[in-house]
């Protein structure tokens, strides 16, 4: 039970070493070596609405790190597939990703037909098979509205509620169909075990409704508890999704790794995220075997709702459509990440650092509390860039 199936081989391969097997000797970070690092083909996908916008931020920040990424622009365009009846994502769009390996993708992405509600990101994992998702959940120091927060979020990406099997069973009665596999739910565990022990991690809570949804969440916590007893050194605990809900809104930092299904991640996302300082501050990532896709969580600013009148008013200006604000906080620790997964080390952390003392010093978008527009902010990270020695690859 404690050997890894061929694909989490395969995935853990790619989270170790930064890419692929076979393209890691070509891009492990030459930092502190005097050699010049090899560009990196990255697929990018801005889509529409903020993406542009935030996807430009990126750029005009890797530009000033000397950063060598070769940009491949593509268009998620999603579709129901007339024969098979599910969601497709265009050829061209696949093609670049097996390519480069390496996907940035803005939240407000995907291009749908027919003014369709399909989720781009979900069926853009489902296309690369990036069936496992790693979200990260830091409050920045100078912007912690409920206190410091720290957890992360592994979850099922692909399966469960978001299976996508559902019918009509006669008129006005539609059945969902929620599909729990035993090697999905283990390979994904196995994925949350081997990430928490190489990044140091010492405990992971499982979420689940084992008491209402006995075969599917049961057979997941199987998978999950068999896993464990491979990893002694890793706490291992289970609590319910809605009293995780209630806990975690008053004692954060008793949590460090959730694993979770799919929805139960989306519903712990959306409290975690809003906890560390509003969901456009989330940088996400998606682990397939050929691409690794990172993303954010939203492209816009959402934070404090409810917490003063201020707060209100920015909010609501974001919902009518006068003010949208552009936090592109989420996107840049995104593609730093990005860049310590691919082998470029000195580089993403620089920029992280960048990024982290950015808000520490104070200088924020409306939505966290301060006045500056994305435009602004970005330069503000790029002005602290300057100030960290070396840069670049």
């Amino acid at each position: 039970m404690c050997s890894a199936p061929s694909l989490v081989k395969v995935l853990w391969g790619n989270v170790k070493c930064g890419l692929l097997p076979e393209l890691c000797a070509n891009r492990v970070s030459s930092a502190g070596t005097g050699k010049k690092q090899p560009p990196v083909r990255v697929t990018v996908i801005e889509g529409q609405g903020a993406g542009p916008v935030v996807c430009a931020a990126v750029r005009k920040i890797f530009k000033a790190a000397q950063v060598p990424v070769e940009w491949d622009y593509q268009t998620l365009s999603v579709y129901r597939d007339q024969k098979t009846n599910r969601m497709t994502v265009n050829p061209q769009l696949l093609s670049s990703a097996d390519e480069t390996g390496l996907v940035l993708c803005a939240r407000d992405s995907a291009v749908g037909h027919n003014d369709s509600e399909w989720s781009g990101s979900l069926a853009l994992n489902k296309a690369l098979n990036a069936f496992v998702g790693v979200r990260k959940f830091n409050s920045a120091v100078g912007h912690e509205p409920y206190g410091p927060v720290n957890v992360i979020n592994i979850r099922d990406n692909v399966s469960g509620e978001y299976s996508e099997i559902e019918h009509i069973v006669s008129p006005g009665v539609v059945q969902s169909i929620k599909t729990v596999s035993k090697k999905s739910s283990t390979d994904v565990a196995k994925l949350a075990f081997d990430y928490a022990c190489k990044y140091g991690h010492s405990r992971i809570t499982v979420l689940h409704k084992a008491d209402v949804m006995m075969l599917t969440d049961g057979m997941f916590l199987r998978a999950c508890r068999e896993v464990s007893a491979c990893f002694p050194d890793v706490e291992y605990q289970e609590e319910k999704l809605d009293s995780f809900c209630l806990q975690v809104t008053s004692n954060p930092g008793r949590y460090d790794v959730l694993l979770t299904t799919s929805l139960y991640g989306a519903v712990a996302s959306a409290v975690c995220g809003t906890m560390s300082g509003g969901l456009a501050t989330v940088p996400t990532v998606a682990y397939g075997p050929k691409a690794t896709v990172f993303s954010t969580m939203s492209d816009y600013g959402y934070s404090h709702y409810g917490h003063s009148d201020g707060g209100a008013r920015i909010v609501n200006k974001m919902v009518c459509g006068r003010q949208p604000i552009i936090n592109p906080t989420g996107i840049i620790r995104a593609a730093a990440w990005m860049l310590d997964h691919a082998g470029m080390v000195v580089a993403g952390r620089c920029i992280a650092t960048a990024l982290e003392n950015t808000i520490r010093l104070g200088v924020r978008t409306q939505d966290m509390g301060g006045n500056v527009s994305c435009s602004q902010f970005t330069d503000a990270v790029i002005k602290n860039l300057e100030d960290l020695k070396p840069v670049g690859g």
